[in-house]
């Protein structure tokens, strides 16, 4: 997951990690510290909603991240009890970086290289 606020092509992103509030700007508010970057219930499908649980409990996954990833992008993100959950404004493609872990203090981070919704199609597509 990713903010829309750090979402155009050729951004650096952090998709996972410990202060992912902090590195994801959202147009609909701040998200709450406990999200981390990962859902439990999204399938990057633009226009669907998502919820996860804090920190990593969401069961990131062990890593070592592929080398492009489809990564959601939320526009707002808020929390009720021990849920957390948000939208998904669109679906990029992430060039993703070395260093990733399921912990959230070895973040997962990355290069935004295209976008796959809304629109339908690809405005550029991962280098080959």
């Amino acid at each position: 997951m990713i903010g829309d606020g750090n979402a155009a092509v050729g951004s650096s992103v952090t998709l996972w990690g410990a202060h992912w509030w902090t590195a994801n700007t959202l147009s609909g508010g701040v998200a709450p510290a406990s999200f981390k970057g990962f859902a439990d219930t999204a399938a990057p499908v633009c226009g669907e909603s998502w919820t996860t649980r804090p920190g990593n409990s969401s069961e990131p996954p062990l890593g070592p991240l592929p080398p492009f990833i489809d990564v959601v992008v939320a526009s707002h993100i808020t929390k009720s009890g021990p849920t957390i959950s948000g939208d998904a404004r669109e679906v990029v493609v992430v060039a993703t970086e070395p260093g990733y872990g399921p912990n959230p203090g070895h973040a997962g981070t990355g290069t935004v290289v295209s976008k796959l919704c809304p629109g339908g199609g690809s405005e550029e597509g991962p280098p080959t």
